[in-house]
């Protein structure tokens, strides 16, 4: 699924991926990246949310070049 950039300070951007969507929002995967190690969690993102991240610019679509 889609992969989205989360705002942050460092200079590697914080990762959102979206693992499944349901009808009241969506499976996500959210991995900050540290120095030395990455710091995973899973957990649920209402629909409202996610539609509230992306519109104010919080997370935005990710792509790596």
């Amino acid at each position: 699924m889609k992969k989205f950039a989360i705002k942050s300070e460092g200079p590697d951007p914080s990762l959102l991926e979206l693992i499944k969507e349901i009808e009241g929002g969506y499976f996500v995967r959210i991995v900050h990246r540290h120095e030395d190690w990455d710091d995973v969690k899973e957990d649920f993102l209402p629909r409202e949310l996610f539609d509230t991240c992306v519109r104010t610019g919080y997370i935005a679509e990710y792509s790596a070049i």
